[in-house]
């Protein structure tokens, strides 16, 4: 089982996979890739070359082969695609017989449920029993930095998510998320020449606050200057809303940014993420 950068996937000439996937494209590492997505997604479409199965995200054509859809290729998706999450968030559905109610796994969020479908189609692609895969997702917490709850004190949940280093990672955090007060959200580091604007549709509505540091702090804040509060660093950010949370709230850490302009890595940053909400919360 191998995760694969688009910087390493650049010069990939000898991938064979017997599966492979491409979650989703969003603009990331634009440093990188002066021609724009388009080059960017280029590298990481490069997975698909030679493999046996291509699973693609049916929300997401920017996921689908270059040459398009062909014999290779199963689909996962929201209300549509051959591996489906029903439009009530209720359902795990496999060519449209219903097998896995979210209810029963541990993971919750709708990019969670999504995720667990592409891991089935992988999963199901080189033969993995099916009542394996499936007492796996009835088990599994999640891995560290990946929308962890770490911790939990008079109604008020904080949520690690390090692990979005770029837009396309914090808007899946955000989509379908359900808040019952407000939601105390933290972004900022190396934005690595991203536009943020993609972001827009999920920071509507009064019951978002958010708290931008960093590198690129200055940038995020623009989005929704009525509702931003910029600090030097994510510290400071916290200290300045611990004492506003209330019941209900969620404090979510989700930074659209890399960690490195002050943090050694994102798993630093998601450390003391957690060490502070322990203390603060």
């Amino acid at each position: 089982v191998l995760e694969l950068s688009s910087f390493q996937l650049e010069t990939t000439y000898s991938l064979t996979a017997a599966a492979a996937t491409v979650l989703n494209i969003s603009e990331d590492h634009m440093n990188r890739y002066p021609l724009g997505l388009e080059q960017y997604r280029e590298a990481k479409l490069r997975i698909y070359d030679n493999a046996k199965t291509c699973v693609y995200n049916a929300d997401d054509v920017l996921t689908l082969p270059l040459a398009g859809k062909d014999t290779r290729c199963v689909s996962f998706g929201i209300g549509q695609g051959d591996y489906q999450l029903d439009n009530t968030n209720r359902y795990l559905n496999v060519n449209g017989e219903s097998i896995l109610a979210t209810s029963q796994m541990f993971l919750s969020g709708q990019h969670n449920y999504t995720n667990a479908l592409a891991a089935l189609a992988l999963a199901d692609a080189v033969g993995i029993s099916r009542k394996a895969s499936l007492a796996v997702l009835n088990t599994y917490h999640g891995l560290a930095h990946r929308f962890q709850l770490v911790y939990s004190h008079n109604g008020v949940r904080w949520i690690n998510d390090s692990k979005a280093t770029n837009v396309g990672s914090t808007e899946a955090a955000l989509r379908g998320l359900e808040v019952e007060g407000t939601l105390h959200l933290l972004l900022g580091g190396d934005g690595k020449s991203a536009d943020f604007s993609a972001l827009l549709p999920y920071l509507g509505g009064d019951n978002i606050r958010l708290y931008c540091f960093g590198q690129d702090g200055q940038a995020l804040a623009n989005l929704r200057p009525q509702v931003s509060q910029l600090t030097a660093t994510m510290e400071e950010a916290m200290r300045l809303l611990a004492p506003t949370v209330q019941t209900g709230d969620m404090v979510l850490l989700s930074p659209a940014c890399a960690s490195l302009d002050q943090f050694k890595s994102f798993e630093q940053r998601g450390d003391e993420f957690a060490r502070l909400a322990q203390e603060l919360g």
